[in-house]
């Protein structure tokens, strides 16, 4: 197991350092740099001249990257262009924020899509379970961006009921207490329910078609010979096999938790790594992109590395 582990990690290591180089490069072979966005007239070309000094973009392409990757073995991810501020800092400042974020919504679209699954299971192929499958289809065929941009047109401007965009309100920002977190709760409504919606779908359909080949083993249909109902047959014997699967979906949706919704953080301006690495993209900012990009892919690793050890807990017969 140890080997196991070990050979995993270091496979992992060589992932993250040849996405990180991968990324250098495109960025930095890209036309143009992060100077070309200093567009404004009145900046005189020898001031952008200096700004790239400042930045070393005046060095080789080979120089640059070693001292990058010199600096990032040892944790310093550099400083960011735009933010003025070191990498981790700006990272660790906006990636509580997603993980607040997309866990909930996570969470929402499991515990949606079991419940869906359970209530198709109940009458497999009849009215009921059509429906459901008629709707979770078209959820999963829904783009995110359409999803919100509902979500805010009806619950924001129509009825009022939730705010449209942002993570506090201008009260919320400055109360504390009660008052802070029942603004939070507000904002994370909309957000919330457009990551659930949108990703429920492929846990329903998931989890219906595994349980509809558990309810057919032995071991179910020796349970419902002893005297057990169809229903905790169901929860109790086949549901906890059934959901072996699913340990690999959320083992991939690590990266995501840490990375965040490009698409969910834009249009309801949330603070999160989505919404960073989307404005450094825009300006070139290269230390900030090369830091979200070796933060995902250690989600990537370590999101794998969990998903395997967790079914081989939950399986005995994987670790054989």
């Amino acid at each position: 197991m140890m080997r196991w582990a070990l050979r995993r990690i270091g496979v992992g290591l060589v992932l993250v350092w040849l996405v990180a180089t991968v990324t250098f490069a495109l960025v930095s072979l890209a036309p143009g740099d992060a100077a070309s966005r200093l567009t404004d007239p009145r900046i005189p070309p020898a001031a952008r001249e200096r700004w790239r000094r400042d930045f070393g973009l005046d060095r080789p392409l080979p120089a640059r990257y070693a001292s990058w990757l010199g600096s990032a073995v040892t944790g310093d991810l550099g400083t960011s262009w735009y933010h003025k501020r070191k990498v981790t800092a700006v990272i660790g400042e906006v990636l509580p924020n997603t993980l607040l974020l997309t866990s909930l919504g996570l969470a929402l679209e499991l515990a949606g899509g079991i419940a869906l699954a359970l209530v198709q299971l109940r009458r497999p192929h009849g009215t009921g379970d059509r429906w459901i499958t008629l709707a979770t289809l078209t959820a999963f065929a829904l783009p995110t961006f359409g999803v919100a941009l509902g979500l805010i047109g009806l619950f924001s401007y129509r009825l009022g009921l939730f705010p449209p965009s942002h993570m506090l309100s201008l009260e919320g920002e400055m109360a504390h207490g009660w008052t802070r977190f029942a603004d939070l709760v507000k904002h994370l409504v909309l957000p919330v329910t457009a990551i659930g919606v949108t990703g429920v779908g492929a846990v329903t359909r998931y989890l219906r078609g595994s349980l509809l080949d558990e309810r057919l083993e032995h071991y179910v249909l020796a349970a419902r010979a002893r005297g057990c109902s169809a229903r905790r047959a169901l929860i109790v014997h086949a549901l906890p096999n059934a959901l072996l699967p699913l340990i690999t979906m959320m083992g991939m949706s690590l990266p995501f938790l840490v990375s965040g919704s490009l698409i969910i953080e834009v249009v309801f301006s949330w603070p999160g790594m989505g919404q960073v690495m989307y404005g450094a993209a825009l300006g070139r900012d290269l230390p900030l992109l090369l830091g979200g990009t070796i933060v995902a892919t250690v989600a990537v690793v370590v999101g794998n590395l969990l998903a395997d050890a967790a079914y081989a807990i939950a399986d005995p017969r994987v670790r054989l």
